[in-house]
């Protein structure tokens, strides 16, 4: 049977189109970001001038000006009094490492004491995360000002390297070696960091130039595109158009509630920590925005900084308030927010969420962590055809499944 090129695409058409759409989003990939921030202030911006126009009776385009006016002046307000103000708290946080450090080696200490099961777990955990090159090179350094102090002019004799097993550090030494693993991460880290926020700053502003430009002209936009209809990519336009619509619908409507949980998680935070007298609000109210992307596992993510500034600022039991703090928000969050905000919509078991975030970070990195949940929910429900539920039917006892 002789080979038809033309029957060859009739019958794999779809396969091919779609490989075809994925080969350029892999050739753009380094525009994502971009790509993604227009996708975010234009739905967001969409959204706002909707409500604008049709409880204000304003033009559109005055709207559309008035929002993109209000980011920019968000933006402009952020960089010129809150990112000083963050840095200076970031720069004092670091500063007081070694206070924290002396402070967790003491209360260690009265751990175990009081616990010593639980004072033998934690060592274990430390133990086990410090390399036998660490502590070979720990127990060199100790050796070595031990010599030193007994007499400054000689070494110690070159020993043979012990066994693997057989160093045994102190828990001052293994919470030394923890922290300053971390404060080194940090220091490799800020160069990075740094020129990474350098560059969403641009991200943003470009982001927010097109997204004020695409919505004034979007309908004539829309009717431009519509015209690939009749194109010889007709093919390509009507295979992809639906889903990827659906699929950005799906993405913005889950960032919009999110953005606005983010919010009020924010809020109630830097509330919680001025009543409790926690210092550097700034900086951890910065840390709990970001986690608040981040679904379930955010919440322990910033919690750590903000137990760690109350560990060191006012002991134990402000610790254990700002746990209480944080749990008392958790709750309002799931229980309040997220069933008003969300309504009935991307509700998944947590388990299944943490399992994406893992696959999602290990696979994508930070994107896999922030998209991971949406991009799920749109392949199981949409692509797939996997009921979700939340609930149970009270006269069925069935599971109730999700309704866009």
């Amino acid at each position: 049977m002789e080979f038809s090129l033309d029957r060859f695409y009739q019958l794999n058409q779809k396969a091919i189109l779609w490989a075809v759409f994925f080969a350029l989003a892999w050739l753009l990939r380094d525009f994502f970001g971009l790509i993604f921030a227009i996708f975010i202030i234009s739905f967001l911006a969409g959204r706002i001038t909707g409500v604008i126009t049709k409880y204000l009776r304003m033009p559109t385009w005055i709207s559309i000006t008035a929002v993109h006016l209000l980011f920019l002046f968000a933006i402009a307000i952020f960089v010129r009094y809150a990112t000083p103000k963050i840095s200076h708290e970031a720069e004092l946080l670091i500063g007081r490492l070694g206070q924290i450090e002396t402070t967790i080696i003491e209360y260690k200490g009265k751990l175990a004491e009081k616990h010593p099961g639980i004072n033998r777990a934690i060592t274990d955990y430390l133990r086990g995360n410090i390399s036998e090159e660490e502590a070979q090179k720990e127990q060199e350094r100790k050796e070595l000002a031990a010599a030193r102090a007994q007499d400054p002019q000689q070494l110690p004799a070159q020993q043979e390297a012990p066994q693997r097993g057989q160093i045994v550090l102190s828990d001052e030494a293994l919470i030394k070696l923890s922290l300053q693993r971390q404060l080194n991460l940090i220091r490799d880290k800020a160069p990075e960091y740094f020129k990474l926020l350098w560059q969403g700053s641009i991200t943003l502003l470009l982001a927010l130039l097109f997204s004020f430009l695409i919505s004034l002209d979007a309908v004539r936009i829309g009717k431009t595109l519509s015209n690939l209809s009749k194109s010889r990519v007709k093919d390509f336009y009507e295979q992809t158009t639906k889903p990827l619509v659906r699929f950005g619908y799906v993405v913005g409507r889950a960032f919009q509630a999110q953005f606005m949980i983010a919010i009020l998680n924010t809020i109630l935070t830097v509330i919680g920590m001025t009543v409790l007298g926690v210092p550097s609000i700034a900086f951890l109210a910065l840390i709990v925005f970001l986690c608040s992307f981040i679904p379930v596992l955010g919440v322990f993510i910033s919690t750590t900084p903000m137990a760690l500034v109350a560990l060191n600022a006012g002991g134990v039991s402000l610790m254990a308030w700002v746990i209480i703090m944080v749990t008392a928000i958790h709750i309002i969050e799931a229980y309040v927010l997220n069933p008003i905000i969300y309504g009935n919509h991307m509700k998944l078991n947590p388990v299944l969420v943490l399992i994406i975030l893992y696959i999602g970070h290990h696979s994508f990195g930070v994107w896999g962590m922030v998209l991971g949940v949406p991009v799920a929910y749109y392949f199981l429900h949409d692509v797939l055809g996997v009921p979700l539920w939340d609930s149970l039917d009270k006269k069925t006892g069935k599971p109730v499944e999700h309704k866009d």
